[in-house]
């Protein structure tokens, strides 16, 4: 499979995964779930748009990797300090914080393949 199909179809699972979740926090959990499905559904299709953006031209698609890697970093960034920084562990919280590094080694990997 090529590359850049990895990285769109990596992405592309990520931010549904991102959504899944606030629709799981505001759904299932109920408390203070109001916050967690805009923050999933914001997060989530700010990362849909970067997959959609990296199926296109070259400089269309370096625009929705640095928007898939910001997001990325944000969302990884928020549930690693939620749940190391505040003790508020679960496994939605692990699952997502693993497919933020997920979304980040594989554009890493593609970065790097592309220089060779």
């Amino acid at each position: 499979m090529e590359s850049k199909k990895i990285v769109f179809f990596v992405t592309l699972i990520f931010g549904i995964s991102v959504i899944a979740s606030g629709f799981y926090r505001y759904f299932i959990e109920g408390n203070g779930g109001e916050a967690g499905l805009w923050f999933g559904v914001v997060m989530g299709g700010l990362a849909l748009l970067a997959a959609c953006l990296q199926r296109g031209g070259t400089k269309i698609a370096r625009c929705g990797e640095w928007i898939a890697l910001t997001i990325a970093l944000f969302v990884g960034g928020w549930f690693g300090y939620e749940n190391f920084g505040k003790g508020k562990r679960e496994l939605r919280m692990y699952l997502m914080i693993f497919l933020a590094l997920a979304e980040l080694l594989v554009l890493l990997w593609y970065w790097l393949r592309k220089r060779e």
